[in-house]
């Protein structure tokens, strides 16, 4: 019973190593492989001082075998195939080299440690510990030396035999199991050829070989279900012998610069990607940030881009073109968009993305590339406004000389129509009343419409101007006072004249009849208000007015300090912005018919203009209307007008 423990107790102890092992290089990628290969190591040289020390346990009756070559040292051939299957030629080449370095190294220490043993001069140069030691390493060396040549085949034979039965389309467990067997008879004729050279008895069905063909069993099928649930067969295709013998001797030179040369563009890569321009994140499918370059730091307000790892990227985005992607998909292909960041960011930042999938170590990721155009942006916006507000300009000035040219003709017509009235009523003074009223209506229509004529002569800037130097508070209370009390009737009006605003150089008259009309049509824009009608009256320099100071193109070397503004604001209904763009043409109005001429503000557009103005509006549906008109100081149109 005790024999069947201790048989049981040596293959829990097979199990326990492979266990370990395989548990080591499942985790490498957490822990890296250092702890991997020196479990090996340990392994490798622990399997021989057992060997030294004879350690057996037994089989059957006189069979025995012993426990560093078969317990210990057979898992390391198992974890070198795990290896190979998993990671390729390579790597396994690199395990056999370093199994090979460290045999050289044991040899070398142990026969130093052999030479202190024996040295006078050393403390522990005599007594049983010398002694001891001196025999351990002395029948370790023996069995290294004996086993050395057959434990180097089975590291080589090992690979070829498992590809060579893969090339036959065998299953994955006779694979790995007749790789074991074809290594073990291999070695064992080897070691028997070995043994017979030097003069040792050997038998080939002796313990060792039964043990040793029992525990490959036993690890091909442990072997196996490690490789189902965890790792992946990397092999593919066919190899012949000689190609996995000179993939094993030829290509380790060639690999070595093939890594030489993969650190150095990886190094390059990095310091391109780095000190890019542009952002590049890497994100994956839900957008939670896995990497970012120093540029992405930078316009996402944070000094270390590890700081955006695992946050969430898409909250921090708004889409400028919808419809074009999805946020929070995987597109099957690149796709472009621009976007805005949040507030987080340092400032409004606008961005040309492409985003793009990828797949690496099999699953999908993306990475997301911007461009900062922010500026360009700004600038295509500023020409579009700029453009918009030339072509108007040149709409209203072509607009202008034809109302000109009309108006002054239309003007001598309406002006020899009065001449003839009156030359009528004076030869022949008409006896019917009747004659006489319609005579009195035909002149009442001639001054209408040559009233018109004046409005259309002021929109074309052809009127006749008296420019003087004027204060602008008696001017506005002057034309509040022409409203009347009917028009005044439940209006609530704010007047306010800062102090240092200075005179204006105009006409005033024609600056009157400007601040009537804007008047009007304020207060005909609150007159279905259901609360309270608010008319707002205010004066000051052009630095505090309560519009940016936005010049025109023809006056884009204007400063605030040269103007004073006047703004005439209401809370009726506002203006919506095709409305806005048509506002100041002639004829264009939004009133009911016989209601407005539709040139009041063309006369307002004209007469500002005249007077080397300009005027600034702010309106919306619902939110009223906010004219501010920008006139030059005094002095400064003086020197203008000089």
């Amino acid at each position: 019973m005790e024999y069947l423990h201790a048989l049981l107790l040596t293959f829990l102890e097979l199990t326990f190593i492979f266990v370990g092992l395989a548990l080591l290089y499942s985790q490498r990628r957490a822990i890296g492989k250092a702890p991997f290969f020196m479990s090996l190591g340990l392994l490798l040289l622990f399997s021989h001082f057992i060997g030294a020390a004879d350690l057996r346990v037994t089989l059957i009756g006189t069979l025995d075998f012993q426990v560093g070559n078969t317990i210990i040292f057979l898992p390391i051939l198992a974890a070198l195939l795990m290896v190979y299957i998993t990671e390729g030629t390579l790597a396994a080449q690199r395990t056999i080299i370093g199994i090979v370095v460290l045999y050289g190294l044991y040899l070398y220490i142990g026969e130093i440690t052999r030479l202190e043993c024996n040295w006078l001069g050393f403390s522990i140069t005599s007594g049983l510990p010398a002694a001891a030691l001196d025999h351990l390493l002395g029948e370790s060396r023996n069995s290294m030396n004996l086993v050395a040549l057959s434990h180097l085949l089975d590291l080589f034979v090992l690979p070829i035999a498992y590809t060579r039965l893969k090339n036959f389309g065998l299953n994955r467990f006779f694979c790995v199991c007749g790789g074991f067997l074809v290594t073990q008879l291999i070695g064992t004729a080897l070691f028997l050829g070995i043994a017979t050279a030097i003069g040792l008895e050997r038998t080939v069905l002796d313990g060792n070989f039964i043990a040793r063909l029992i525990a490959s069993v036993w690890l091909a099928v442990m072997t196996t279900i490690y490789l189902e649930k965890l790792e992946v067969d990397i092999r593919s295709g066919e190899k012949s012998p000689l190609d996995i013998l000179f993939a094993f001797i030829g290509s380790y030179g060639r690999s070595k610069e093939l890594e030489a040369n993969l650190r150095e563009w990886e190094d390059r890569y990095r310091m391109v990607l780095e000190n890019a321009g542009e952002l590049i994140i890497m994100l994956n499918p839900a957008g939670r940030i896995i990497d970012a370059n120093i540029a992405a730091g930078k316009l996402l307000g944070v000094e270390n881009p590890a700081q955006l790892i695992n946050q969430l990227l898409y909250p921090r985005i708004r889409l400028l073109d919808s419809g074009i992607v999805h946020l929070g998909s995987v597109p099957e292909q690149p796709v472009q968009f621009r976007c805005v960041l949040d507030e987080k960011s340092p400032r409004r930042i606008v961005l040309s993305c492409t985003l793009s999938p990828i797949r690496m170590r099999g699953q999908i990721l993306l990475v997301l590339i911007g461009r900062d155009i922010t500026e360009e942006t700004r600038l295509a916006e500023e020409k579009a406004r700029l453009s918009e507000q030339l072509a108007h300009s040149q709409r209203i000035e072509a607009l202008g000389m034809l109302a000109g040219g009309i108006a002054h003709d239309f003007n001598n017509y309406i002006h020899a129509i009065l001449g003839h009235i009156d030359v009528i009523t004076l030869l022949h003074p008409p006896e019917d009343p009747e004659v006489t009223r319609h005579l009195e209506k035909v002149t009442t229509i001639a001054e209408q419409a040559g009233h018109l004529t004046s409005q259309l002569l002021g929109f074309a800037r052809k009127g006749k101007y008296q420019v003087v130097d004027l204060d602008i508070q008696p001017v506005i209370e002057n034309s509040l006072a022409l409203l009347g009390p009917r028009k005044r009737q439940d209006l609530e009006i704010s007047l306010h004249v800062l102090p240092q605003v200075g005179k204006v150089r105009a006409d005033t008259l024609q600056l009157q009849q400007v601040l009537l009309n804007l008047m009007i049509n304020a207060i005909d824009a609150m007159e279905n208000n259901t609360g309270e009608k608010r008319l707002t009256l205010f004066a000051g320099p052009a630095s505090e007015a309560p519009l940016p100071f936005t010049p025109p193109p023809e006056h884009a070397d204007a400063k605030p300090s040269d103007y004073v503004f006047i703004q005439v604001a209401d809370n009726g209904c506002g203006m919506s912005e095709a409305i806005r763009r048509k506002l100041f043409e002639p004829f264009f109005t939004t009133k009911p018919v016989g209601r407005g001429t539709g040139m009041g503000l063309a006369m307002v557009y004209g007469t500002v203009t005249n007077h080397q103005g300009w005027i600034q509006l702010e309106t919306a549906p619902g939110k009223g209307s906010n004219f501010c008109l920008f006139l030059p100081r005094a002095r400064y149109g003086r020197k203008k007008s000089e």
